[in-house]
């Protein structure tokens, strides 16, 4: 059995099991230095790894120095409570470990960088983290950044604050990288931000993948996989706030070009509050292919929700609250066989809704791909004051749309033009409404009461 660190007694309780040989800690147990203490190999059964669970180690830090030496001690089923105070970040590289705070918010991570280093289930919760940052080599490329997966699996950074100070331009606030799975970033709360960067990017490497001159048979699916692609990040209950003008996207998930645009990431963005995010004119950017942004409400936040490259991403359920602020607007799709549903989408100042038209890939002038097969249905735009929905729109080569539909969808507004078919390919359209009253908000908004860290405990 583990020993313990010199200012905590682990307590023996009713937690072990009756029928198990137990060796009791005496009082004098309970005082052994960290220092002495030596994990055990783990030649147990099954039921006896249960039991030495139930006495995991927890150890309680109060400064840099105690914090390397319990993360140095720390095994498998730990966890590190870190003291109100001032904290400079780590390099996690044992598997199965939490680090959290004493007083969610008080522990303050203010210099360096978390890293989360090629390991499994490891949870980061608690924080407030003020970094700068500092520049690494990510993927085989410079990148400053505050918080790092580094291909990691299962691991979790909750109910955090995340509000960077000083940091570089073009900082990655959270950043998912390499052979990264099924990770989870939620209930944190990421902002203000006046300095380019990325609240969260999602990426992969693109290093030793050969691109084709014309992308045409990846972008069918028969490309290569490419291994080293973070996949099935789940993103939730966050609240991204207050990403002043020019700054970038609130997050971006793909984005290496022709190497990531057609790998199934499966990255699941939901429930996510997003106030004023005003960065760019794609709020968030997906660039890769198989994702699903779903259920998340945005207040007055400029730009869209983009599927700008890859096939295959689902766009439903969200509520956009725009109240007419310049710049605003809905969803904007190109490529193949994307699904938007259930969409709410209220006083956009500018379109509600682009059904893209396109370049082809062999194109010198490429931008935007041509859209296939999109599904468009059952979604609810009102208050189209300025702009309203249109149909074949943004590219050099204005290929129209093939094999959509758009059907069931209601759009109102004083817009000249409710349903702009520029360029509407053979669409099929079916029981659409642009008259009426306005359809009822088909769920309720969410609030700083459903998501960051005031949503969450631990």
């Amino acid at each position: 059995m583990k020993s313990v660190s010199s200012n905590l007694c682990t307590v023996v309780n009713n937690r072990l099991l009756p029928f198990l040989f137990v060796t009791i800690f005496s009082s004098v147990a309970c005082k052994k230095t960290l220092e002495g203490s030596k994990a055990v190999t783990n030649h147990n059964t099954p039921t006896e790894q249960k039991t030495l669970a139930a006495l995991a180690t927890t150890f309680n830090v109060a400064n840099n120095s105690q914090l390397n030496t319990a993360m140095a001690a720390a095994v498998s089923g730990d966890k590190i409570i870190l003291a109100n105070g001032t904290y400079t970040g780590f390099t996690v590289t044992k598997s199965g470990i939490t680090i959290q705070a004493a007083n969610k918010g008080s522990a303050v991570v203010s210099s360096g960088i978390i890293r989360l280093s090629k390991v499994s289930s490891v949870t980061v919760q608690g924080l407030k983290i003020t970094t700068a940052g500092s520049t690494q080599t990510v993927d085989g490329e410079s990148f400053p950044v505050a918080v790092w997966f580094e291909a990691s699996n299962s691991c979790r950074l909750a109910g955090s604050t995340v509000t960077l100070s000083g940091q570089a331009s073009g900082t990655q606030w959270v950043m998912l990288s390499g052979n990264s799975n099924n990770n989870r970033v939620d209930h944190n709360e990421f902002g203000p931000n006046s300095v380019k960067g990325h609240y969260i990017f999602v990426r992969g490497n693109r290093t030793g993948i050969t691109v084709p001159a014309d992308r045409t048979d990846w972008a069918n699916g028969n490309g290569p996989n490419n291994p080293n692609m973070a996949r099935n990040t789940r993103i939730d209950h966050n609240y991204f706030h207050d990403m002043a003008a020019s700054t970038g996207e609130i997050m971006v998930l793909g984005g290496i070009g022709v190497a990531g645009d057609y790998q199934l990431t499966n990255t699941l963005v939901e429930s996510n509050l997003f106030v004023n995010c005003d960065g760019d004119a794609e709020i968030i950017s997906i660039k890769s292919s198989s994702n699903t942004v779903r259920t998340n409400t945005f207040r007055t936040s400029v730009g869209t929700i983009s599927s700008r490259a890859g096939n295959n991403n689902t766009i439903s359920g969200n509520l956009m609250l725009q109240a007419g602020k310049t710049g605003t607007g809905g969803i904007k799709i190109y490529e193949k066989n994307h699904i938007v549903t259930g969409n709410y989408v209220d006083n956009p100042q500018d379109y509600g809704f682009v059904l893209g038209a396109g370049d082809s890939y062999t194109s010198s002038n490429f931008s935007h791909a041509q859209v296939f097969n999109a599904s468009v249905t059952n979604n609810i735009w009102i208050n189209l004051n300025t702009r309203g929905v249109i149909i074949g729109h943004g590219s050099n080569d204005m290929l129209p749309p093939t094999g959509c539909t758009f059907s069931n969808n209601a759009l109102r507004g004083s817009a000249s033009t409710l349903l702009d078919l520029r360029l509407p390919g053979n669409t099929v359209f079916s029981n659409n409404t642009t008259s009426g009253s306005n359809p009822a908000m088909p769920g309720t908004p969410l609030t700083t009461s459903d998501t960051g860290p005031g949503s969450y405990s631990y």
